[in-house]
C-alpha cells in the first residue's frame, strides 16, 4: 500500500509565524512514517513552492497562524490548484478570522457574545467617546484580523483606553472593542465536517490573570484543567455554542471557540480554525481527555479533509463545504 503525501505547512508571514513553526514541527514529528510521507515546507510568502506541491503531494496539512494563512488566503489558493488541505475553507476561514464578522454572525444566530462596537483607522475622529459611549469601561481593545491575543488589551481605566486603540491600530486597520466579561474562561474544541462534534472544555488559567500569547506559549505559565470545572448547564451550553459558531461560521475539521462562564451563562468570545499545535495548545489537550493520541488527531484531521475534498469534486466544485 503506498503512504499518503503529505506536506505540513507552517512558518508564514504573520506575527505567528514562531508558534505556527512550532506546531508544524510537532505535526511532522507526529505523523506516522509507515501511513505517510511527509514534506515539511516554510512558507515565507513565496508562493511558488506552494504551487509546485500539486501533482506532488496528497494533502497539505495547515499548520499555519493568523493573517496570511488562516484567514483564507492560502486556502484560495490550493482551491484553485485542486489540492485538498486540513481545515476550514476560504470562506469560512476569512469569516472566523475578521472578529467583527464573526460577532455579527454569532448575533444572527443567537449565540451570547459581549455587546461591542467596530472601529476603522482613520474612520473614527473621536474614538475614544465613542467607546466611552457605546461600550463602556471595563473593555477590550482587540485587532479584528489577529491571533493568539496579539495587540489586545483588557482596559480599566480610562486613561489606559488611547495606547490600547493605538496599539491594536499598529496591526490592523479594524479594531473591536467590546465590554469586558468576567468569568472563567474556556476553550471548547469541535471536530468533523458533516458531523461535527464538540470535545470537553478546558478551563484556562494563566498565572498574570490575562491569557496573552507569552501565557499561552510559555510553558508552565497557564495552568489548563480538561474538563473544565464549570457546572453542567454551563458544559452543556459551552458545547451547543461551540457547534453553533462552527457551523455559523461554516468551519470545517476543527474549530475550537473561546468562552466566558460566570455560573450557568456562558459568553462566546471568538472562533479560531487553525488551533495550535505546539505542546501547550489546547486542542491536543481536549482530544487526549478522549482517549485520542497527537497522531490520532492529526489522521483524524486528514480523512475528514480528504473526505469532504472527495465529496466537493463529486459535487463539481468546492462550495457545499463553505
Amino acid at each position: 500500500m503506498s503512504k499518503l503525501r503529505v506536506a505540513v505547512l507552517m512558518g508564514g508571514i504573520s506575527s505567528e509565524r514562531e508558534v505556527s513553526l512550532r506546531s508544524g514541527a510537532n505535526v511532522v514529528a507526529a505523523l506516522s512514517a509507515d501511513r505517510y510521507e511527509v514534506l515539511p515546507v516554510d512558507f515565507t510568502g513565496d508562493l511558488a513552492p506552494l504551487i509546485a506541491l500539486k501533482g506532488q503531494v496528497d494533502i497539505v496539512f495547515l499548520a499555519l497562524h493568523g493573517p496570511g494563512g488562516e484567514d483564507g488566503k492560502v486556502q484560495a489558493l490550493f482551491e484553485l490548484l485542486g489540492v485538498p488541505y486540513t481545515g476550514t475553507g476560504v470562506l469560512g476561514s476569512a469569516v472566523a478570522m475578521h472578529k467583527w464578522v464573526a460577532k455579527q454572525l454569532y448575533w444572527q444566530e443567537g449565540i451570547p457574545t459581549p455587546p461591542g462596537i467596530l472601529l476603522t483607522s482613520g474612520g473614527c475622529a473621536h474614538a475614544e467617546q465613542v467607546v466611552r459611549e457605546r461600550v463602556g469601561i471595563p473593555c477590550v481593545v482587540k485587532p479584528a484580523n489577529e491571533g493568539s491575543t496579539i495587540g489586545i488589551s483588557v482596559v480599566k481605566r480610562l486613561e489606559d483606553l488611547a495606547p490600547a486603540l493605538t496599539g491594536a491600530f499598529t496591526y490592523d486597520a479594524d479594531v473591536v472593542v467590546e465590554a469586558f466579561v468576567a468569568g472563567i474562561e474556556i476553550s471548547v474544541p469541535v471536530l468533523g465536517t458533516a458531523e461535527p462534534h464538540a470535545l470537553p472544555a478546558i478551563e484556562i488559567i494563566p498565572q498574570s490573570g490575562f491569557y496573552d500569547y507569552e501565557m499561552k506559549y510559555q510553558p508552565g505559565a497557564t495552568e489548563e484543567i480538561c474538563p473544565a470545572r464549570i457546572s453542567e448547564t454551563a458544559t452543556a451550553r459551552a458545547a451547543a455554542y461551540a457547534l453553533q459558531a462552527h457551523r455559523a461560521l461554516h468551519c470545517r475539521g476543527v474549530s475550537r471557540t473561546d468562552m466566558m462562564v460566570n455560573g450557568d451563562e456562558v459568553m462566546v468570545l471568538e472562533t479560531n480554525t487553525l488551533p495550535g499545535m505546539t505542546d501547550t495548545s489546547l486542542l491536543p489537550l481536549a482530544a487526549r481527555t478522549v482517549g485520542m493520541s497527537f497522531a490520532d488527531l492529526l489522521t483524524y484531521l486528514i480523512d475528514d479533509a480528504l473526505t469532504m475534498h472527495g465529496m466537493e469534486r463529486m459535487a463539481g466544485g468546492y462550495n457545499s463545504a463553505d
